[in-house]
């Protein structure tokens, strides 16, 4: 008399075989509407990043050069997270912009870092301490 049921054997390699189509078929899909930019993320979608994770972005790097268009996006960043800051907050803010020259293409920006310096009510601001600063602040 024939078993009814199939052996453990052939049962694995069918749950297998059913298993690796699912997996196939999601790559398919995926792939294919990732090419469409039908997907809400990855690099085929537009950025949707904040003002402060590009601003943070640019304060990780050590030496970034950017064209115009680039600088006036990053001013436009900076702008509009020191309209969020309070006082103690947008001084500090103020300080870490002059000093490592987000508002003006990377150079130290020393009259706005003093500025800055001394609201803060720091014992040093003159232009030696700033380049240490500067110095220090690099990632």
């Amino acid at each position: 008399m024939a078993e009814a049921n199939p052996p453990a054997k052939l049962r694995r390699l069918r749950y297998a075989s059913a298993l690796g189509l699912t997996y196939v078929a999601a790559l398919g899909l995926g792939y294919v509407l990732g090419a469409r930019g039908l997907l809400p993320y990855g690099p085929l979608r537009a950025s949707t990043s904040t003002p402060l994770a590009r601003v943070g972005l640019a304060l990780q790097r050590e030496n970034w050069s950017a064209d115009a268009a680039t600088s006036a996006a990053l001013r436009q960043d900076v702008e509009t997270l020191r309209a969020g800051f309070s006082s103690p907050e947008r001084e500090v803010f103020e300080l870490v912009v002059a000093v490592r020259g987000l508002s003006n293409g990377g150079n130290l920006d020393v009259p706005t870092a003093q500025q800055s310096c001394r609201a803060l009510k720091w014992p040093r601001c003159d232009e030696q301490a700033l380049a240490v600063l500067r110095k220090r602040s690099r990632p």
